[in-house]
């Protein structure tokens, strides 16, 4: 059976982690991918991409006679992630590049950094962290830039869901918008204190499996995002937004950049948001 390389989601520290907050990346195998020589229509699209990659990208650390090798024969990706999802479409594709192509093994800091190094191809600039989450499959906390942590704790047993907007955005524009809010000291302060605070306290509630303080902390970071980032809330998402808040029976927030993608929630009733298209675990 061939591999699969899931998608990323980052379950909290969106935003934040670029004011010091701690941020929290696990695998979610509802999205993945992996290679291919199935006939299929997207196949033409997936390989004409893949040997630009092979034509623009110098990578010292891949076997790349074989790879296009095999491109020739007829290898893809067959993915179901959706791109401008914030989902890491293309750091699941360059953990199964690494995975199949790399000459040499490293160790996890090592690893990380040449994973970084391919995926500047698409983005420019990459810490590495999604295609690691998606090559060793494990969900990682980044207490900073500089220090990431395996962990180990049950997601599935939290009462967390994700919302599929069924709508792709762009992360580069919200960004900007949130460095631009920064300029504003108490907009700063009040991310890095208060927002800062609630997020290391709902990411050390979950690996806790505290549910009780996690939905505590849940609520207050997506009251928080209410009030001052309504421009990365979609608008046809604000009516049930604050309907949470207000009832308490659930509770929503950005799940990466916001504008569309996913909206994680954390619920208190069984069957919450029957009107949209939920994931569960």
């Amino acid at each position: 059976m061939l591999k699969t390389f899931p998608a990323k989601v980052l379950l909290f520290g969106e935003y934040t982690i670029l004011s010091g907050s701690q941020a929290l990346a696990i695998p979610f195998d509802k999205f993945s991918g992996k290679w291919s020589y199935e006939v299929r229509p997207e196949k033409e699209v997936s390989q004409k991409f893949l040997y630009d990659f092979l034509l623009q990208h110098n990578c010292n650390h891949l076997d790349i006679e074989l790879f296009k090798k095999e491109l020739d024969r007829g290898l893809w990706f067959d993915s179901t992630i959706p791109q401008g999802y914030g989902l890491g479409s293309s750091g699941a594709l360059v953990a199964a590049i690494y995975d199949q192509f790399c000459k040499t093994r490293q160790d996890t800091p090592e690893v990380q950094k040449v994973l970084g190094d391919l995926e500047n191809f698409f983005h420019g600039s990459s810490s590495g962290l999604d295609p690691l989450v998606s090559y060793l499959q494990k969900s990682f906390k980044i207490n900073n830039p500089n220090e990431i942590e395996i962990v180990d704790f049950d997601f599935t047993n939290l009462d967390l869901f994700l919302l599929n907007t069924h709508r792709p955005r762009q992360t580069g524009p919200l960004v900007g918008i949130y460095k631009e809010k920064l300029k504003d000291p108490n907009f700063k302060s009040g991310c890095s204190n208060i927002l800062g605070e609630d997020v290391n306290s709902a990411i050390e509630y979950t690996l806790r499996g505290n549910k009780e303080k996690l939905f505590h902390h849940f609520w207050h970071i997506s009251k928080f995002q209410w009030e001052y980032f309504q421009e990365m809330i979609p608008d046809f998402m604000k009516e049930a937004w604050k309907k949470g808040l207000d009832q308490g029976e659930y509770a929503l927030k950005l799940c990466g950049a916001g504008g569309g993608g996913l909206i994680l929630g954390m619920t208190k009733v069984e069957s919450p948001l029957k009107e949209f298209d939920i994931i569960w675990p």
